[in-house]
C-alpha cells in the first residue's frame, strides 16, 4: 500500500545514522511474516552525497507508521509530519502493525463463483490455453473488485499468499493472484480473512474467461 513516497536527505551522516539504525529494524505481522526496515533504505555511498537533496527511502504505510512510532531521526519525523496531517499522524501513533485482522474478517467462509453477461459457455474450470505457446495461460487472473461497494481495497502479498486492505496495514506488493483452477479459487479465498459481502473478479487470457467469486 503506498505511503508517502519518498524521503530525502542532503547529509551523508543524517542517512549513515539511519540506515545503520533501520538494518537493526524488524517488524513482525500477524501471520509471523517478518520485514527488515533497512530492506526499504536505499543502499548508497559517501560521493552519493553532493550538497543537494537526495532521496534514501521510499516507503509504504505500514513502514511510515513504524517510522512515526518508533524513529528519532530528526530528519525522517520531520519529513512524516510534512506529509501526514494531524489526524492521520495521530492515529498512526496508535496502530498495532502486529494486531490480527478486524473482528469481521474471518476464514473459511462460503465462497461462491458466478458467471457474468460476457462469460462465454464454452469455459470452465480451467482456463483454456494453447499448448505450444510460452505465456503462462494455464492460469486464472484473481483481483479484487473494486467496485463491490464494500469500502474496502484488497491487495496482495504473493510471498504469503495474504490478501490484505488498507485497515489491516500489512504489506502487499500486487493486486492479483494467480491460480490455475476455478476449485483452486475457492481453496484459496477460503484461507484468507475477509469481509461478508466482497467480490472478486476472475479472468483468463480469452474474451468470454470471466467469473465473478463472490464471498459470503
Amino acid at each position: 500500500m503506498a505511503g508517502i513516497d519518498k524521503t530525502y536527505t542532503n547529509s551523508y551522516e543524517e542517512y549513515k545514522e539511519f540506515k545503520d539504525w533501520a538494518d537493526k529494524q524488524v517488524v513482525t505481522f500477524f501471520d509471523g511474516y517478518k520485514e527488515r526496515v533497512g530492506d526499504y533504505v536505499y543502499s548508497l555511498e559517501k560521493d552519493d552525497f553532493t550538497g543537494r537533496d537526495i532521496p534514501i527511502m521510499n516507503s509504504p504505510t505500514w513502514l511510515d507508521i513504524y517510522l512515526i512510532q518508533n524513529c528519532k531521526s530528526e530528519f525522517v519525523s520531520g519529513r512524516m509530519q510534512g506529509v501526514y496531517n494531524v489526524e492521520y499522524y495521530n492515529s498512526f501513533l496508535n496502530v498495532d502493525l502486529s494486531a490480527k485482522p478486524p473482528s469481521s474478517f474471518h476464514k473459511n467462509r462460503k465462497i461462491t463463483i458466478r458467471e457474468t453477461e460476457n462469460t462465454d459457455s464454452y469455459f470452465s474450470n480451467r482456463p483454456f490455453y494453447l499448448k505450444n505457446k510460452t505465456y503462462d495461460g494455464k492460469k486464472w487472473w484473481l483481483q479484487h473488485d473494486v467496485r463491490d461497494k464494500s469500502g474496502y481495497l484488497f491487495d496482495y502479498n504473493e510471498y504469503t499468499k495474504i490478501w490484505a486492505c488498507y485497515e489491516m496495514h500489512y504489506p502487499t506488493y500486487s493486486n492479483t493472484s494467480r491460480l490455475p483452477s476455478l476449485r483452486s479459487i475457492v481453496k484459496h479465498l477460503r484461507k484468507q480473512y475477509l469481509p461478508a459481502g466482497i467480490t472478486f473478479n476472475i479472468r483468463g487470457r480469452y474474451v468470454g474467461e470471466e467469473y465473478i467469486a463472490y464471498v459470503h
